[in-house]
């Protein structure tokens, strides 16, 4: 096997923002790289964690075919990989849309240094790892990377072989073991998150972190491809720890919100209310958020009565549909939409605020199934849900519904991973176009978010945006190609959505 230099210093690079929207930003920071920086340097190593877009975000480029960057160029990541001289450069692919463009970023790093190890990781890894070229890339990480990665460096500055590592693919392997999940949780340190730019993230914001508390998920939703990164496994770290952290931030940066990334934080009832009540009895002064939604059936008035007291301004559910059927033959949720309705009651009652993600554009909805959801979503809001999400159904690579896409054909097995947007639909069906139903999603945000309030919001984005004259003289370019040559087909797409209006 081909022997590196002793590994010493190691680079973690978050890369740009590959997007077609008028206007991306970021108020979750890399916490994969933080919590890989805090192994590597527990264990004796040098780390360095650069996010492209937080250091640049208002570099917006043109990239090929139509496509936005916006971010570090590579020439500028390049100069600084030439300040640092790491030995070992860590890239992650957090979504699929970055993934041509973490490829090119790739070649260039093996190009201008050739003597660096390359090891790529990542959902987008983590998912498809058989359909990732390796000609530049020396590793792929697959699934939870902290004792991987370590591993893997031992084993190169001992002259090893990498062949027997879980979740460590080498071009050269001749064997390959699947990712062991981490059990104890609280063995890990806790994410080495001073080493970003947290003022950039805070810029007029209040002081902010994001956490995890828990790790896996036992469901099966069609859409969700979480399971290729953290397994289907619930690990929790315990109350004490949790805690243990939230006071850590506090006391050294003063922190005013934490926002919890977790997948499933009340999935376990009782650790949850255990949690929320220690909380409660630490009165740290700060507000908690979840963002990414819990389960509906395991939350109940104590639950929420708990979250209230230990500082939680809100929550997410994630009905997903109104349409039973679709919940149980199509998406696999598992979950009665009774069970959300009575959550949303609770949480009036408790006094919190509860917000609903939806999803539509399944292959085999009808335009029924979808009213139905827009009918629900209307419900929810008449009795006391504040926000919403609506986003349209998204064939990520490592879920049943692109295995089911490519099956049907109703996806190329070539797929442009840079179209997978829950903003804009790949997916036609005998029912709608994609067009039919992008249309038909800014119409029902529109009434869901009070039609004014949603215009008020794009209003306010562009102001920002005209206090960076060039950045926004880029978005109007890219406005003007998007929008206005799509108005026609549109129009069309307008009047077919009258009749949900009602």
């Amino acid at each position: 096997m081909e022997r590196f230099r002793i590994i010493s210093k190691i680079l973690l690079i978050s890369h740009s923002v590959v997007t077609k929207k008028v206007y991306s930003d970021c108020i979750s920071f890399p916490l994969g790289l933080a919590y890989l920086a805090g192994i590597l340097n527990k264990n004796g190593l040098v780390v360095r964690i650069l996010d492209c877009f937080i250091e640049d975000k208002f570099n917006l480029r043109s990239a090929e075919n139509g496509w936005q960057e916006i971010g570090l160029s590579d020439k500028k990541i390049i100069e600084y990989i030439n300040d640092f001289s790491p030995d070992l450069v860590g890239i992650t692919i957090s979504f699929s849309c970055q993934h041509l463009s973490v490829l090119k970023l790739v070649k260039l790093i093996k190009d201008s240094f050739p003597e660096i190890v390359i090891v790529v990781g990542g959902n987008h890894v983590s998912a498809i790892p058989k359909q990732i070229n390796l000609n530049f890339i020396d590793y792929l990480v697959i699934g939870e990377g902290e004792y991987a990665l370590v591993q893997l460096i031992r084993s190169l500055n001992d002259g090893e072989t990498a062949d027997n590592i879980p979740g460590v693919i080498s071009k050269d392997a001749s064997n390959y073991e699947c990712p062991k999940y981490i059990e104890n949780l609280d063995d890990l340190p806790f994410p080495s998150i001073e080493l970003l730019p947290l003022r950039k993230y805070w810029n007029g914001r209040k002081r902010y972190i994001n956490m995890i508390a828990t790790r896996g998920c036992p469901h099966n939703c069609n859409f969700c491809s979480i399971h290729t990164v953290m397994g289907r496994k619930i690990r929790k770290r315990t109350v004490e720890n949790v805690v243990a952290e939230i006071r850590y931030w506090k006391n050294i940066y003063n922190i005013q919100e934490i926002y919890f990334e977790d997948d499933n934080l009340t999935v376990c009832k009782q650790w949850a209310k255990d949690l929320f009540l220690k909380i409660a009895e630490n009165n740290l002064g700060i507000q908690f958020f979840v963002r990414n939604g819990v389960r509906a059936d395991s939350v109940d008035k104590e639950m929420l009565t708990l979250m209230k007291y230990a500082g939680f301004q809100d929550f997410w559910i994630a009905p997903e549909s109104g349409s039973q059927k679709t919940l149980d033959e199509i998406i696999g949720k598992n979950i009665k939409l009774e069970d959300c309705t009575k959550v949303v009651r609770l949480a009036n009652e408790v006094g919190i605020d509860v917000n609903a993600f939806f999803v539509i554009g399944f292959p085999e909805e009808s335009w029924e199934d979808i009213e139905d959801t827009i009918k629900y979503a209307r419900f929810l809001k008449h009795i006391g849900c504040r926000k919403f999400c609506l986003s349209l159904a998204t064939p990520y690579p490592g879920t049943r519904l692109f295995k089911q896409c490519v099956k049907k054909e109703i996806i190329p097995r070539e797929l442009d991973y840079r179209k997978l947007g829950t903003e804009e639909s790949v997916i036609n069906n005998e029912y709608l176009s994609t067009t039919d139903i992008n249309v038909f999603r800014i119409k029902a945000l529109e009434e869901l978010l009070s039609g004014y309030s949603y215009r008020l919001g794009r209003f306010m984005r562009i102001f920002f945006l005209m206090t960076r004259p060039l950045f926004f003289l880029g978005m109007l370019k890219y406005m003007y190609k998007f929008y206005f040559f799509r108005i026609n087909s549109f129009k069309l797409s307008y009047r077919k959505m009258n009749k949900f209006e009602s």
